[in-house]
């Protein structure tokens, strides 16, 4: 029984991940293929990567993406981190309502919460750019950097911060000297994980870019709207790259840190 278990599981995952990344890798295939069309392959080419790296437009686009991604990511760790930091030290009750108001962006539809960034934005008479696709990006990554955080900070033994204020170190300078040493492979591990996020959103940064602060993604979702071409291939398998790489990179920092203990 055990046999046949194990292997219905293997066929279950085997079927799973194919249908899963089957289409991924048709993309990755594609953005090579040297015709203009999907529909036929006709061979091997680089073209469709050298018109990628002339088009202008995808240039801007993707400079405001890695922009808004920077500036995200470093917004969200210092809110996430002192957010995480300061709940160690009120009431039970106040730890629950802080940790109900970091799980609700989580949990609200990205459309219903993108409409409503949108209307709370115009209604302050904010221009729509770069600064609300920062603010409406940290929205969503604060509490995974929180969540990751707090993990941590529940790791720490509390003898070392008993010991640490017993000789004399103020608080500010038991979180400047202990704490965040010690959390700081995982605020460098959210942080790569908002900058990924922040590279992939599609649906806030529709209703948050303004006329000139167009987001990679947004841009995308606009060229396939004319159709698919292999430039849009050749763009979606750098995006992967991009993203395994930062995911990649995080799971290295977090496998160090577990090496470390």
């Amino acid at each position: 029984m055990r046999g046949k278990a194990s292997r219905f599981g293997v066929f279950y995952l085997s079927l799973f991940f194919v249908v899963l990344y089957l289409p991924v890798l048709s993309v990755v295939l594609y953005s090579f293929n040297a015709s203009s069309s999907t529909a036929q392959w006709t061979g091997w080419s680089l073209e469709w990567y050298r018109q990628l790296l002339r088009d202008r437009v995808i240039g801007e686009a993707f400079k405001v993406s890695i922009q808004v991604a920077v500036l995200t990511a470093i917004l969200s760790a210092v809110l996430g981190t002192f957010t995480a930091v300061v709940s160690m030290w009120v009431t039970a009750r106040m730890k629950r309502a802080i940790q109900g108001i970091m799980i609700l962006p989580l949990i609200v539809p990205e459309v219903a919460l993108g409409v409503s960034l949108l209307f709370f934005f115009n209604a302050l008479r904010l221009p729509f750019g770069i600064l609300t696709l920062v603010l409406s990006h940290s929205l969503f990554c604060v509490p995974y950097v929180y969540i990751m955080v707090r993990l941590r900070l529940q790791e720490i033994d509390a003898a070392i911060l008993e010991s640490a204020l017993d000789l004399g170190a103020s608080v500010p300078q038991m979180v400047r000297t202990i704490i965040l040493p010690l959390v700081a492979p995982s605020i460098v591990t959210a942080s790569l994980l908002c900058l990924a996020m922040s590279l992939d959103d599609v649906i806030i940064s529709t209703y948050m870019s303004g006329p000139r602060s167009t987001t990679l993604p947004v841009h995308i979702f606009s060229m396939m709207r004319v159709g698919v071409t292999p430039k849009v291939n050749a763009l979606c398998t750098l995006i992967l790259v991009g993203t395994f790489f930062i995911i990649g990179l995080s799971q290295i920092i977090t496998k160090q840190r577990r090496f470390a203990k």
